[in-house]
């Protein structure tokens, strides 16, 4: 056999061994990351359980989801006239977008359960199956309702929000509310990060203490950037409720955690509410009332 023969012979070998052994070292870093992985997620459980920090079942459900993108809805008198809620009322559209409607009759709120808020709910307010009854804020003493879309909450958006006044006396004197438009998704569905990983970006935030508990980790869509010609885009997130008391919300497509102070956006959409009918210029009318009530919550 010629040395050359042997040589490429030799070069042969030395690269089906170079193939052979980057195989075995592709396999083996699987193996490694998928430790680390596995590692990294028992370590997060082990930390939570260390600060006595408990969470109840998670949901199981693999998701693939990606952004949305809404329009805003404008409301139309001739249709709300046709569809007219059973309790009766003085309603206004400001700048098409914006219901502001006084009761005739205050309707009194007897206790705070969900069901009879919302039976209430369903009889004064338009569109009422859209939307889905939050919470009581006593502060401004408001009854919240957020838009859903796909059959989940849009969290503490000011144009998908029924915001019911009451009196001293718990009654139900008036309510402004905003509507979310057609929905249409982009781009490519993604894999979601998963319901721990949503409370590990919290916890690594530093806002879980020991003894908390995570009441319910749950998907709806979240969104800070504001309208840009009459288009709103969404992002699936995570809420994470802490002791029943305060909501974090993850983005579960990017990750990063954020959090809503539930008196500053009611603020929010009351000063844009007065702004508005401040313009309109209404002297002596129910829209009227409805502002200066709206006012004298913000002092």
């Amino acid at each position: 056999m010629h040395w050359s023969q042997i040589k490429s012979l030799l070069i042969l070998s030395f690269f089906i061994l170079d193939i052979y052994l980057f195989a075995q070292f592709l396999e083996k870093k699987e193996q490694a990351d998928i430790g680390v992985l596995e590692h990294q997620s028992s370590t997060v459980e082990e930390q939570l359980a260390a600060e006595s920090i408990t969470f109840k079942d998670l949901p199981e459900e693999e998701y693939e989801e990606t952004f949305i993108s809404v329009e805003q809805h404008l409301f139309k008198a001739s249709v709300l006239k046709k569809d007219k809620p059973k309790i009766a009322q003085d309603a206004s559209i400001i700048n098409g977008s914006i219901i502001a409607s006084k009761l005739e009759k205050p309707k009194k709120v007897g206790d705070k359960s969900a069901e009879e808020i919302t039976e209430i709910f369903n009889d004064f307010a338009h569109y009422p199956e859209e939307y889905k009854y939050w919470n009581w804020n006593e502060e401004y003493n408001v009854l919240i309702f957020f838009q859903s879309k796909m059959d989940r909450p849009v969290y503490y958006n000011q144009n998908g929000v029924v915001l019911a006044f009451l009196n001293n006396k718990n009654e139900i004197t008036s309510y402004v509310q905003t509507m979310l438009g057609e929905t249409e998704s982009l781009a490519d569905k993604r894999q979601l990060i998963k319901p721990l990983t949503a409370i590990e970006k919290v916890y690594e935030e530093g806002e879980l203490y020991p003894g908390d508990e995570i009441s319910k980790v749950s998907i709806g869509f979240h969104t800070r950037v504001p309208f840009e010609g009459g288009v709103q885009v969404f992002a699936p997130t995570w809420k994470v409720d802490v002791n029943g008391e305060t909501d974090y919300f993850v983005n579960a497509i990017e990750g990063f955690i954020f959090s809503t102070e539930e008196e500053e956006f009611i603020s929010e959409v009351i000063e844009s509410i007065v702004d508005k009918t401040d313009v309109t210029g209404e002297t002596d009318s129910p829209l009227r009332d409805i502002t200066d009530d709206l006012k004298k919550r913000l002092d």
